[in-house]
């Protein structure tokens, strides 16, 4: 018996050992920096939550992750977190495409998505873009196999999925996309039990709570139980850029109340510039909610007068985005928006180490070729992808659902994020590795079957959540 304790302890031991290992295959592109990496919203992410306040365009939930892990003492347990994370759903889900797959293949498999994926630069960045993708795989379980999941991981999946949604305020249109077809579609996609009105309640509490919390934050913080109580700034920023909002700002100004009229003949080139610039028309004429008060109208009139030009240029934009997923977007210094933040809310070592790295020193962080490698393995696993759909959407396992939610997530991504924000490579690239995950796992459930080993395991019974 002592043998078998030992020998049980032993394997626990090398279990959590890969485990680890797999986590800080994850983070290397920060030890590679020699500090987490950081992007422009990061200083409003950090500080958030240390000063109290909440900034007119970005969730505070994200924030409240950030600060138990930081304690404003150092930010490295907060990516740590984010790998754990991250490892701990891809082992749930290769678990349950893969029965039996030992530990030290799941560190492998964290290995090629280290090297050959853009994974590793969104989990060791301090930016809630890792949730986009990771909030699709926990959907996937939730919906098509939830009877295969202990009572306490549907619990904790749905909590996770309710966090994800509103981190970051484009993850609850894509979230709730991909749930509704999932869920159209799940007994195609894997799916042998019906869900049950338990199931159907996890999935609609999900949403429900993402969106409470949104509303009930901007209400406690502007006063205005919504969503997204200033996103029209955003959309605005858009027509004007597009072409028709600056045609009714040509036809219409000056008008009375339009503070943007002022500033017609000194707009940016770009609708970046328009929105964060301090000599930017927002900035310049009262701040976003100044220019929400108006934003509406110039809206509507643009796409009341132009509504096909303007539906071309969001399809257009958002094609863009589908093929832009270049590694390394915006990984370059800020030092207007992220170094005042770590100056003032953390402790000179770590003030140190962030000025010594090599983003705040203007160097590269993406090694030479790697962003090239990147894109040629995405494209290759979107072609595995699809060439591996067929014979998984017949055999009606997980593996067809996996790459349906992938390749629905990619859409959406691009659908949400090009025609609301403009077509930037950062935006696709955070979700460009989930093909790549959905190749190895569907192509390793491809070559289970064919050798007739069994691709799902047995579900837990009622009692498992104990």
């Amino acid at each position: 018996m002592r043998g078998g304790d030992a020998s049980g302890r032993a394997g626990a031991a090398r279990r959590v050992g890969w485990f680890v290992v797999a986590s800080l295959v994850l983070v290397w592109p920060a030890l590679w920096n020699g500090y987490p990496l950081v992007f422009s919203d990061t200083g409003t992410y950090l500080s958030q939550a240390i000063q109290h306040y909440l900034g007119w365009d970005r969730p505070p939930f994200y924030s409240l992750f950030l600060y138990p892990l930081h304690l404003c003492i150092t930010t490295w347990p907060a990516i740590l977190a984010q790998a754990l994370i991250t490892v701990a759903l891809l082992r749930r889900l290769a678990s349950l495409l893969l029965p039996g797959l030992r530990a030290a293949r799941l560190a492998a498999l964290a290995g090629v998505l280290a090297v050959g994926s853009p994974l590793p630069f969104v989990v060791a960045q301090l930016m809630p873009d890792l949730f986009t993708g990771l909030l699709v795989l926990a959907l996937l379980m939730l919906v098509v196999v939830p009877e295969r999941l202990a009572r306490w991981e549907q619990g904790v999946l749905t909590a996770f999925v309710a966090f994800a949604m509103a981190a970051h305020l484009s993850n609850l249109p894509i979230g709730a996309g991909v749930l509704a077809v999932l869920v159209a579609g799940r007994r195609r996609l894997g799916a042998t039990l019906p869900l049950g009105q338990a199931g159907r309640l996890r999935l609609a509490a999900a949403p429900a709570l993402a969106v409470a919390a949104l509303m009930a934050a901007n209400l406690a913080g502007h006063g205005r139980a919504s969503i997204a109580p200033y996103g029209n700034v955003f959309v605005l920023a858009r027509v004007i850029y597009d072409g028709p909002g600056m045609d009714v700002l040509r036809q219409d100004c000056p008008r009375p109340g339009w503070a943007l009229c002022g500033a017609l003949g000194r707009f940016p080139p770009t609708a970046d510039g328009f929105l964060w610039r301090a000599d930017g028309p927002v900035v310049r004429d009262g701040g976003a909610k100044r220019v929400s008060r108006e934003a509406d109208a110039i809206i509507h009139a643009a796409i009341a007068a132009e509504p096909r030009r303007e539906l071309r240029a969001a399809l257009a934009n958002g094609l863009r985005q589908l093929v832009r997923f270049r590694t390394g977007d915006g990984l370059h210094p800020w030092p207007a928006t992220v170094t005042p933040w770590i100056r003032r809310d953390f402790p000179h070592f770590e003030q140190r180490a962030y000025a010594a790295s090599r983003q705040a020193r203007g160097l590269p962080v993406v090694p030479p070729g790697l962003g090239t490698l990147h894109a040629v393995v995405a494209l290759a696993a979107l072609a595995g992808c699809l060439l591996l759909l067929p014979r998984a959407l017949r055999r009606r396992d997980l593996a067809g659902g996996l790459i349906v939610a992938v390749l629905l997530t990619l859409l959406l991504n691009a659908f949400v994020t090009g025609p609301l924000s403009g077509p930037h490579d950062r935006y696709q690239s955070r979700v460009m590795w989930l093909p790549v995950l959905a190749a190895l796992l569907a192509g390793g459930a491809e070559l289970a079957a064919r050798r007739g080993d069994p691709v799902a395991p047995p579900a837990h019974r009622p009692a498992s959540g104990r």
